[in-house]
């Protein structure tokens, strides 16, 4: 005998739970009859199944009710010890019989001569909250599992089934998706040549993909791995930014609170000495291993001899909100540097370009 479509809203049993149940059918026969609508089972998949390797015949009764989602839902939920997720992974199947019913009771109405929804019973509440709300779980996280099941079927089954939970799906999916764009940004680099360049500049901005893996951390606090290509310690010191300064030259070099040891280094192979740190001040604070970075600096150098244009500058950055993208620099930097050192300009790893600016980078 075939499922009923409603009856498929909820995952089986396991193999080993569907072995259990049929030893008890076997010892002490089927306690539950089988529920059939239309000459398919509309609750007990898993006791037929049960009934069929017990070899026991099963007992069937005939829905008598007028709502056989609501039965369907009532039978399992009482039945079953689901996590939130799997409610979740249930919503999405509930949400669209019910946005199916919804659309059947307008259509009945509108054939009834009525106008607008205010006659279809439940129309005016969403499809998504009716599922929450009958599975234990709010809209918001039907909308999750919904989101899910559109990017990966694959993980969106593993949730229903129980082998994964809602959260840990959902971060799987959002680091392939930086994989995969780690991965095109990696051949954009490969394909971006430094030599591409000319000339020399008075000020050179660099923002550098660090790696923070150099620092020997796996995942720092759970913080997310950057959906761009990053770039080894050796590797940025090898990058040719003494070749495109100026005889007098400023440098403003961003680094995180965990990268500074390394930021000096490469400052001096690049052919500046350091001069003073900026600190830019966020409005929310990160993720850290010990303390919760709420910080990012600039370190300042200079080649050969070069005065700031103003002397009204100080080290403390504004608290300018962050750009758009991971680890993007609040736009109003650059202006900040016009106001301090000459031009003509260079920005290495740039996100955007800026007039006025000579950008390099795989984004621009």
């Amino acid at each position: 005998m075939k499922p009923h479509p409603i009856a498929d809203l909820f995952p089986m049993m396991t193999d080993d739970e569907l072995k259990s149940l049929a030893a008890d059918i076997q010892a002490n026969g089927l306690k539950e009859p089988i529920v059939v609508l239309d000459d398919k089972i509309l609750d007990g998949r898993n006791r037929e199944k049960a009934c069929r390797i017990a070899r026991v015949e099963p007992k069937t009764v005939a829905f008598r009710g007028k709502d056989p989602v609501s039965f369907v839902l009532s039978m399992n939920l009482h039945r079953r010890h689901l996590t939130q997720g799997q409610r979740a992974a249930v919503g999405v199947k509930v949400e669209e019989l019910f946005a199916a019913q919804a659309k059947e009771r307008q259509r009945l109405s509108e054939g009834r001569g009525k106008k607008g929804v205010e006659n279809v019973p439940h129309l005016k509440t969403k499809a998504r909250d009716q599922a929450g709300k009958a599975m234990g779980v709010s809209g918001r996280h039907v909308g999750t599992a919904k989101t899910l099941k559109k990017k990966s079927p694959e993980r969106f089954e593993q949730v229903l089934s129980g082998e994964k939970t809602l959260p840990q799906a959902v971060r799987e999916v959002k680091e392939a998706s930086r994989e995969e764009k780690r991965q095109e940004n990696a051949i954009k680099a490969a394909t971006t040549d430094v030599a591409e360049l000319v000339g020399v500049f008075s000020t050179i901005v660099l923002d550098p993909p660090w790696d923070w893996g150099d620092e020997g951390d796996v995942n720092q606090m759970g913080r997310a791995k950057p959906d761009y290509a990053t770039m080894s310690f050796e590797q940025l010191l090898e990058l040719p930014v003494g070749k495109f300064a100026d005889t007098d030259c400023h440098l403003f070099c961003w680094v995180t609170n965990r990268s500074l040891p390394k930021v000096f280094a490469l400052v001096e192979r690049w052919g500046f000495r350091y001069v003073t740190l900026l600190t830019w001040p966020k409005k929310s604070f990160g993720m850290g291993n010990y303390f919760r970075g709420q910080t990012e600096h600039v370190v300042f150098a200079v080649k050969g001899s070069l005065s700031l244009k103003t002397k009204s500058a100080s080290t403390l950055l504004p608290a300018w909100d962050r750009g758009k993208g991971h680890s993007s620099k609040p736009p109003e930097f650059r202006e900040f540097v016009e106001g301090c050192s000459p031009g003509p300009y260079l920005e290495f790893f740039a996100r955007s370009k800026r007039e006025g600016w000579t950008s390099w980078g795989a984004d621009v």
